[in-house]
């Protein structure tokens, strides 16, 4: 059990921290022995009773007196610190501490002592010169910076803190962000920005179409991004155009058979905008004129319903949902005057958003957003790829964006070629692959069509993650299992013998099954012979006993 002294502030952060880190723990209480105690708060208990003590914090405490004293503070913008293996930034203030015989963290330009082990009788001490929780509420409200989209910087504190309790041989429980028998969840969504080319006429996309594969194709071609086949398609398109506005001829801009087609089985779902005509808002003031859409969702009631019946999901592609809770609610009353359902989930289009947007989209009732990402970079805006709770809002699931079609491809964003493309996403995986997570991919409905023609892409994109054991589900069956894993409890077994896993709604039958660890002796990160996975769906409690089997 971990015993955590932390401030009144850091308290949401914390809870929300041990939901993505799952393992047992509880507020210090004074007289009480914690295998582990983690200070953040920087006043430690005068007489700590634990095996571990590990002290995070820029600032100067008792302890540093004695032993192990912060030599330096800093307030840096960004600090790199390096470990055994790792490389992440640290966006609070870090302070150098004395050098140790056992550091394990340093600063990456002037090799200071950042994180360092000292025997202290029966027990150890470790000091960590940053405050943990700053670094998660930085991650979970403002997230990285786009260039270092690619570091999966939240499950590396993880994994750092997990190191340090496994390095001190204590038994350490864990409910993995990946449901038992799989590497990852994955979820293929798309954002409906445009439903056919037939509705613009002489206006700024139609230009933009006819530039694009037209003279854009060449250019494309010339600079080797392109291939001939593929410009023969677009100049197809381009002379097809008037017969697509005539009626005589297929609109190459409505795939959603395609896409039934490639995804068969993989149940994507598709974000819809509730309005016609209208672009929103931004800092008061209209959005630009090419953010509103050319359909009206109403006229979808075929094309969306035949998507649900073969086992896709509709979501809320949101104009202003993301600014006030009556246009929230205004725009899922739309969608679900289209389509009727349970629960409805949200993406904010172009994505649109402030920090206290996660407050008006629990407050209007949505399941879960799929908003947090980027729009110039793939990665992990949180750190992470795991569904979490915005500070603020604990009733809504944050399922974060990981792989934008247009963040890879667009001249004015990553601009990479299609090898490049693969590389950075084949990255991208291997990060969620070793952290676990969940894998959520928006595909614009457009862009296997001209001028994009970026289909050939996707399906090997796809075909790559299959070579993965996923469960492949909707946005909103993702954000499902990990509201189950957040409502597991851990409770002390009074006679010593480890702990009691409880759920009051075991999962259903369409969700898999949590995966329960019990650590053994493995070293960083590795699934050692004595490290024991359990499944458990919340049928009965479920005892886990360190080095001893799990038993229900």
């Amino acid at each position: 059990m971990i015993g955590l002294v932390h401030t009144e502030h850091e308290r949401p952060i914390a809870r929300e921290f041990f939901e993505l880190f799952k393992t047992p723990w509880e507020p210090y209480t004074s007289g009480r022995y914690y295998d582990i105690l983690v200070v953040t708060s920087g006043e430690v208990p005068s007489d700590p009773n634990a095996k571990l003590i590990l002290i995070y914090g820029s600032r100067r405490t008792r302890f540093d007196r004695d032993i192990v004293p912060l030599v330096k503070e800093a307030a840096e913008e960004c600090t790199w610190v390096q470990g055994d293996g790792l490389e992440i930034p640290v966006y609070g203030e870090v302070s150098a501490c004395a050098p140790s015989k056992r550091t394990f963290l340093h600063s990456r330009d002037r090799g200071d002592c950042i994180g360092g082990t000292l025997p202290a009788g029966n027990r150890d001490i470790i000091r960590i010169g940053y405050n943990l929780f700053e670094e998660v509420a930085f991650l979970l409200s403002r997230g990285q910076p786009p260039y270092n989209a690619h570091i999966p910087t939240l499950e590396i504190h993880i994994s750092i803190l997990r190191e340090c309790i496994r390095n001190a041989g204590i038994p350490l429980v864990e409910i993995l962000p990946t449901p038992y028998g799989y590497d990852f969840t994955a979820s293929l969504t798309h954002d409906v920005d445009f439903v056919g080319i037939r509705d613009h006429k002489l206006d700024h996309t139609m230009w933009g179409f006819l530039y694009r594969a037209s003279i854009g194709a060449l250019v494309s071609l010339a600079k080797g991004r392109s291939t001939w086949s593929r410009c023969v398609e677009n100049w197809k398109a381009v002379a097809s155009l008037p017969l697509v506005h005539l009626g005589l001829c297929k609109d190459f801009w409505i795939e959603f058979d395609r896409y039934c087609e490639i995804e068969s089985g993989l149940n994507p779902t598709f974000f819809f905008i509730p309005f016609r005509d209208d672009p929103g808002t931004w800092n008061d003031r209209p959005a630009p004129s090419p953010r509103a859409a050319k359909y009206d969702v109403r006229q979808l009631r075929g094309p969306i319903r035949k998507l649900a019946q073969q086992g896709c999901e509709i979501g809320l592609h949101g104009l202003n949902a993301w600014r006030d809770c009556d246009s929230a609610m205004l725009e899922s009353k739309r969608i679900g005057e289209v389509f009727e359902q349970s629960e409805t989930g949200v993406r904010m289009h172009w994505l649109y958003m402030t920090e206290q947007s996660p407050k008006v989209l629990q407050d209007a009732g949505f399941a879960y957003d799929s908003t947090y990402g980027y729009n110039e970079a793939i990665g992990f805006r949180a750190g992470s790829a795991q569904a979490f709770c915005p500070i603020g809002a604990p009733g809504l699931t944050e399922l974060p964006l990981i792989i934008q079609d247009t963040a890879l491809f667009y001249p004015n964003r990553m601009n990479l070629s299609e090898g490049e493309a693969m590389d950075c996403c084949i990255g991208v995986i291997q990060s969620i692959v070793r952290y676990g997570g969940a894998l959520t991919i928006n595909w614009h409905t457009r862009s296997l069509s001209p001028e994009r023609l970026w289909g050939e892409f996707y399906k090997a994109l796809l075909a790559h993650i299959r070579q993965s054991k996923v469960w492949f589900c909707t946005a909103g069956m993702n954000a499902k299992w990990f509201r189950a894993r957040r409502a597991v409890r851990f409770e002390a077994v009074s006679n010593g013998g480890g702990v009691r896993l409880t759920i009051d709604d075991p999962l259903s039958d369409d969700l898999p099954a949590l995966r329960v660890r019990v650590y053994g002796s493995g070293r960083n990160g590795h699934l050692d012979t004595d490290d024991q996975d359990t499944a458990w769906r919340g049928s009965a409690d479920l005892s886990v006993c360190p080095a001893q089997q799990a038993r229900i």
